[in-house]
C-alpha cells in the first residue's frame, strides 16, 4: 500500500489547519464530478480504518479539505453508474494522507476503476417462482458454496453484487433444499451482468452405481459439460451405493483409484444402477522433469503440477502430480493406457483429492504407456499465466 505524496503548495502558516486537495477522474480519465466520501483519521499511520471526516467533491472532482496535522486514509469511494446505477467506479487503495504542518498540499489525482458486476435471475419450481430461498454462488472444484448470496423476493427474483469480478469468468448458483441441491450456470465479466435462473425439480432423486475397482474409488459428480466436480464420494472397491439428493438431468460421473481413472455419461434419474469399472491391470512409474522457460526467479512451483489425462477422459485434474522445486515430479503408477501430460498451473483441493487447473499447457500428446518412462517436458511461462 502506497503513501501519498503530498506537494507542499504555499508558505508555511502556524494559524490554520492545512488545506488538502486533489482530484477524482472516473474509470475513462475523465472528471470525475460529485462524489461523496470520507477521508479516515488514523490513530497512527499503520491503522486501516480511522474516524471518517465526509468530502464532496465538486462537479469537477475536485475536492478541498482543512486537516490537521496527522495521519489519513482515504476512505473507499464509489460512483454508480449513469446508465446502470447497480454498476460501480471505485477506489478502494486507502493510500496513506501524512498532513504536516503547512498551508496546503496537493495530493494529486485519484482515478477510479470499473469494478465489479451483479447476477441476477428468477427461482421457479413447475413454472412457478419460489420466495424466500436463498441463492448463492457456488465454487464447482471446492464442492461448496461461497457465502455470496442473495434471498427470492415474492416474485422469486434474486440480485447480488460480485465486486470481486475482473474479467471473464464462469458462474454457478446454487440452491440448497431439505431434500437436495439445484444449480445453474453463466458467465459474468467486468461490468456485463449475468441472467441465472434456476430451476428447482419437483423431486430431487437417487443414483445407484455400481463400481468395478481395484482399490477404494473417488466418485465425482460434474453436470454434463462442466469439468469441474460438484460432488464427491468415497466407495469401497467392488461396492454398490445408493446416493441422494440429484437434481435430474444429464451428468458425467468420474470415478478415480490410484492410477486409474474413467467417465461415464448418465441422465439422472436412471432405469438401471449406473455401472462404473475401473482397470485393474498393472501400474507404471511416469516421472521426469518439468522445465519452464521464460519463468522468472521467484517461479511459485507450488502452484505447479502435471497432469495425466486418460485419452477417453474429458474430466481433468485427477491424476496429477506435484512438482518439486527442481521441476521434477512423479506418478508413482498409471494404468496402461493412453494419455497426455499437461503441465497447469492451479490449486491442489486436498479434500477433494483434486487439482483445479487455471491455466494448463500440453507438454505431451498422446502416447501410450505400456512400461514405466521417465520424460522431460518443456511448457513456456507466458502459456501459464493468467
Amino acid at each position: 500500500m502506497k503513501s501519498l505524496i503530498l506537494a507542499f503548495c504555499f508558505a508555511a502558516t502556524a494559524s490554520a489547519d492545512p488545506e488538502v486537495m486533489g482530484q477524482i477522474l472516473d474509470s475513462d480519465g475523465k472528471d470525475g464530478g460529485v462524489i461523496e466520501f470520507a477521508i479516515l483519521r488514523l490513530k497512527n499511520p499503520e491503522d486501516l480504518d480511522g474516524t471518517p471526516i465526509p468530502v464532496k467533491s465538486e462537479r469537477s472532482g475536485r475536492f478541498y479539505i482543512k486537516l490537521a496535522p496527522g495521519a489519513y486514509r482515504l476512505g473507499d469511494i464509489r460512483k454508480p453508474l449513469e446508465r446502470d446505477k447497480k454498476l460501480y467506479e471505485a477506489n478502494y487503495a486507502r493510500d496513506l494522507i501524512e498532513v504536516g504542518d503547512g498551508a496546503g498540499f496537493d495530493i494529486g489525482m485519484i482515478k477510479l476503476e470499473k469494478t465489479g458486476t451483479y447476477v441476477a435471475g428468477t427461482v421457479k419450481r413447475s413454472g412457478k417462482p419460489v420466495a424466500g430461498v436463498a441463492v448463492e454462488v457456488f465454487d464447482p472444484g471446492a464442492g461448496y458454496a461461497t457465502g455470496v448470496k442473495a434471498t427470492t423476493d415474492a416474485a422469486g427474483r434474486y440480485e447480488m453484487q460480485m465486486n470481486e469480478v475482473k474479467g471473464p469468468q464462469s458462474l454457478v448458483l446454487t440452491v440448497v433444499e431439505k431434500d437436495g441441491q439445484a444449480f445453474a450456470r453463466g458467465a459474468v465479466d467486468l461490468w456485463k451482468p449475468a441472467t441465472a435462473d434456476v430451476e428447482l425439480p419437483e423431486k430431487y432423486v437417487e443414483v445407484m452405481v455400481d463400481l468395478t475397482a481395484p482399490e477404494e474409488c473417488w466418485v465425482y459428480f460434474h453436470p454434463k459439460g462442466d469439468p469441474s466436480p460438484y460432488a464427491v464420494h468415497k466407495m469401497r472397491p467392488g461396492a454398490k451405493a445408493s446416493i441422494p439428493s440429484f437434481a435430474p438431468g444429464a451428468w458425467t460421473i468420474t470415478a478415480v483409484c490410484p492410477g486409474a481413472q474413467t467417465d461415464v455419461e448418465a441422465a439422472i434419474p436412471a432405469a438401471a444402477p449406473i455401472a462404473i469399472a475401473l482397470p485393474a491391470g498393472p501400474r507404471h512409474r511416469v516421472d521426469g522433469k518439468v522445465t519452464v522457460s521464460g519463468a522468472p526467479k521467484d517461479f511459485d512451483w507450488s502452484k505447479v503440477a502435471v497432469i495425466a489425462k486418460p485419452d477417453s477422459s474429458r474430466s481433468p485434474g485427477y491424476l496429477f502430480a506435484s512438482v518439486s522445486r527442481d521441476g521434477s515430479f512423479a506418478f508413482p503408477g498409471l494404468a496402461s493406457g493412453k494419455y497426455e501430460l499437461s503441465v497447469a498451473t492451479g490449486k491442489r483441493i486436498d479434500a477433494m483429492r483434486w487439482f483445479s487447473v487455471s491455466r494448463s499447457a500440453v507438454a505431451m500428446g498422446v502416447f501410450e504407456l505400456v512400461a514405466p518412462r521417465t520424460v522431460e517436458l518443456s511448457v513456456r511461462a507466458a502459456d501459464l499465466a493468467k
